[in-house]
Formats: C-alpha cells, sequence, structure tokens
C-alpha cells in the first residue's frame, strides 16, 4: 500500500508542474516567451495607397499585378479608366478584368526586393499619380523547431505515469503470487 500512495504523491507532483506560470517580464505576468507571428507563407505581396481622387491596391500573385482602383470619397470601383505602370523594371497599361480591376503582367517582379511604382490613372475628367512601393519578402529559412520547458513537462508527466502504472501492475502481481504462494 505504501508503494501506491508513493506512486500518487509523486503522480500529483510530476503533473502540477505543467501548471506554473513561468515570467519572463518584471510584473510577472508573461507566460512564456511570446513570439510575433509569422507572415503566412502563401499571402501575396501588396502594397496601398491613396490621394484625394483614387485609392489603389496592388496584388502581386500568380504572375500577374492586379490592381483595385476605387474612388477615395465614395469608395465606388472606378471603371474604364485608363492605368499606366512605371517601376524601374517595367512599363506597362493594365487591362480592365472586372469592374475597378485591372490586371498586368507581373513576371518583372520575381527577385525579392522593393518596387517603388509609380501608377498614372486617368478616369473621365479626372487624372491622378499615385506611387506605392511593392515589397517582396526573401524566402524565409527553415524555422528551427525548439522545445519549451512546458512541452518537455507534459513529457515528463507522461513517462512518470507510465512508470506509476508500471510499478502498480508489478506490486499487485507480487501481491497476488504471494496469496497463491499461501493458499496452495
Amino acid at each position: 500500500m505504501n508503494y501506491v500512495r508513493i506512486c500518487i504523491v509523486a503522480l500529483t507532483f510530476a503533473l502540477s508542474a505543467p501548471a506554473h506560470a513561468g515570467g519572463d517580464s518584471s510584473d510577472g505576468h508573461t507566460h512564456g516567451k511570446a513570439e510575433m507571428p509569422a507572415t503566412p507563407v502563401d499571402a501575396a505581396p501588396r502594397a496601398s495607397t491613396q490621394t484625394e481622387e483614387f485609392e489603389l491596391v496592388a496584388v502581386l500573385e500568380g504572375g500577374k499585378l492586379t490592381l483595385y482602383l476605387d474612388r477615395f470619397v465614395t469608395n465606388e470601383p472606378v471603371a474604364d479608366a485608363q492605368v499606366e505602370v512605371e517601376s524601374a523594371v517595367m512599363t506597362a497599361v493594365a487591362a480592365q478584368i472586372a469592374v475597378g480591376v485591372y490586371s498586368l503582367p507581373g513576371e518583372a517582379f520575381v527577385k525579392p526586393g522593393r518596387y517603388p511604382l509609380a501608377i498614372s490613372v486617368q478616369a473621365g475628367d479626372s487624372v491622378d499619380l499615385l506611387t506605392v512601393t511593392l515589397e517582396l519578402p526573401h524566402p524565409v529559412a527553415g524555422i528551427e523547431h525548439t522545445h519549451s520547458w512546458n512541452e518537455w513537462a507534459v513529457w515528463g508527466a507522461s513517462g512518470a505515469l507510465l512508470l506509476a502504472g508500471a510499478g502498480l501492475v508489478a506490486v499487485r502481481r507480487r501481491k497476488n503470487k504471494r496469496r497463491n504462494q499461501r493458499v496452495n
């Protein structure tokens, strides 16, 4: 019976260890090291800008540069505009693919880096020049998998639980064996 009590006490201490709220800050309210969430790998590079007349969002995805053009004040899509994009790597006129959505080839933006764009827009009587910088991030190198103290504590507690269970089985077998020898 003493083995059972010892196992229960050991198991209680082992399982209570992961509940410890350690802290890295001076106020004691930090529960582990908080890391900034990583930018999703599949997020398309994008940039946005606005003037008094227009608002524009540029998205590079699938080998195309797609421009979403709206009126700044009313947020209505700008239809049938002449949109020309100039950068150090290309100059092209965008084609309208939907109301307020314009597209042009984006193969010039294959290398990671910063691409300043000058976008001229002519829509009816409105003419404007928008500038924006499209940033293509460098590929993320392999992210190292680290193990926190809590993870190791859970594994240790699981091991202790397994050992305690094996110890209980051994004690029970020993008691049953002794009873069987006394009966015979």
